[in-house]
């Protein structure tokens, strides 16, 4: 099995399109290269097309299943710590939207990002993350110049989810 040499911390935020879907670029190219990735999302609550894709090439992607948002976060985090040191690269998408709503606060998040192996990837995703970025080695702000959705056109399967 493939690891890396030297793991990162990565933030997508912003609000512009396309934090998940970088994040799953970069679990795309990863599991291409052999390397372990695990992607724990907070607040996805549809079904995405990416769930059922993710088994054929190699990519775990886990949902809370808990009944509260404050618990699925709890749970969610629960397994980020699990997992830190089992994966090559954990992904957490729309940790922003957790933070926003009170369930993680920066504590956890310096505490998980504490217990990172060195060759481990750290990827964070959601809005608002911008205060995080003293913790981060890579911080990349996504936002709207111009998108579709202002023309009314509604999010499409198998673009948007």
């Amino acid at each position: 099995m493939a690891s890396l040499e030297v793991g990162k911390v990565q933030i997508y935020t912003g609000d512009g399109k396309g934090k998940t879907t970088a994040a799953l670029g970069l679990a795309l190219r990863a599991t291409g290269y052999g390397l372990n990735v695990l992607m724990l999302q907070f607040a996805k609550k549809l079904h995405c097309a990416e769930h059922d894709a993710a088994p054929r090439l190699g990519l775990r992607i886990v949902q809370a299943d808990r009944d509260t948002p404050e618990a699925c976060a709890a749970q969610i985090m629960e397994l980020a710590r699990e997992q830190i040191s089992q994966v090559d690269v954990l992904i957490l998408d729309e940790l922003g939207e957790a933070m926003r709503r009170g369930f993680v606060t920066r504590v956890d998040v310096e505490a998980l990002i504490a217990t990172k192996p060195a060759t481990t990837e750290l990827v964070l995703t959601g809005r608002g993350l911008l205060p995080l970025a003293d913790l981060a080695d890579l911080v990349t702000e996504m936002r709207p110049v111009k998108h579709y959705f202002d023309e009314g056109l509604l999010a499409r399967q198998g673009i948007e989810y």
